[in-house]
């Protein structure tokens, strides 16, 4: 029994030698493990020019990353700063067109630069109608009416530095309006800069139409019409062919040739006759039982001046 157990106990010893024989054989590479001479395992680590070949890539890869992100960053800056500029010049444009279309009347002197357009509208409560530039704040106004609220038509997030008008005078035409304005972005980041210069031309599209009396603003100044632009007729009623008037004649061949009869309705006193009176004609309406005078006024041979009766 004793034996037997030390056959076992051999032949398990053997067993764990050929295990850790098995064990050294599996070792792997360049790392070897000798027991009879003592020798350690070895592992081999990076050279310095690997650890500088490994450095330069990394370095070269960021460096690559970085410039990709600064000029995504750039670029994304960049835009919203012009897409802001686009659609407020885009949104003040529209608006300045849909009233100078809309208009009766620019009323401005033609072909002098101002940095206020003045319309005339035929609604009162649009008349008059302002678009004007404040260069203290660099925004533009819309006003209606002279005691109107102003209307900003840009942001703060924009400056325009410049807004002019320039009306354009069309014979045979409807008047026309030249715009140029110069628009930027509000930054002091140059990166953000972003400026557009607009230039464009607009023209009335509605006849002059009123809901009120015209009246001039001052006495004894303004013309309606002129030799250049003659009017045809008012009203269908009233005509014009060169120096010639019409009444109810629409090619009057005389100075003035009136279809229908000329009433002489003169019922207030008669003046004096005199050289600013001379060739007036006048109709004195008597009382019943009484007839009526046709008189002229006109000068005798003796140079004086007097009423003649005709009737």
């Amino acid at each position: 029994m004793k034996m037997f157990k030390n056959k076992k106990q051999i032949k398990s010893t053997n067993n764990n030698q050929q295990s850790t024989t098995n064990h050294q054989q599996l070792l792997v590479g360049r790392c070897k493990l000798v027991v009879g001479n003592c020798k350690l395992p070895f592992r081999r680590g990076f050279t310095l020019i690997e650890v500088l070949i490994f450095l330069g890539i990394f370095t070269a890869i960021m460096v690559v990353f970085l410039t990709v992100l600064i000029s995504v960053s750039s670029v994304q800056i960049r835009n919203i700063s012009s897409n802001e500029v686009n659609q407020q010049s885009q949104f003040l444009l529209s608006t300045i067109q849909r009233y100078v279309e809309s208009s009766s009347l620019i009323d401005m002197p033609k072909d002098v630069t101002t940095s206020t357009l003045t319309l005339r509208m035929a609604r009162d409560s649009e008349d008059p109608t302002y678009i004007y530039l404040n260069t203290s704040d660099n925004i533009v106004y819309l006003k209606q009416t002279n005691s109107g609220t102003p209307q900003a038509l840009t942001t703060s997030r924009v400056k325009v530095t410049t807004l002019n008008f320039t009306k354009k005078s069309n014979p045979g035409a409807k008047d026309t309006v030249n715009i140029s304005f110069v628009m930027e972005y509000n930054t002091d980041n140059i990166k953000q800069k972003f400026v557009r210069n607009l230039f464009t031309s607009i023209a009335r599209v509605s006849a002059a139409t009123f809901d009120s009396d015209i009246r001039a603003s001052t006495t004894n100044t303004y013309k309606i019409g002129a030799q250049a632009g003659e009017w045809q007729s008012i009203n269908n009623t009233i005509f014009f062919s060169g120096s010639n008037v019409g009444i109810g004649v629409s090619s009057p061949q005389m100075t003035l040739e009136i279809n229908g009869g000329l009433r002489l309705n003169t019922t207030a006193g008669r003046p004096t006759c005199s050289a600013t009176t001379r060739g007036t004609f006048w109709v004195i309406q008597s009382g019943s039982g009484v007839k009526d005078y046709i008189q002229v006024c006109v000068k005798n041979a003796s140079d004086t001046y007097e009423w003649v009766n005709l009737y």
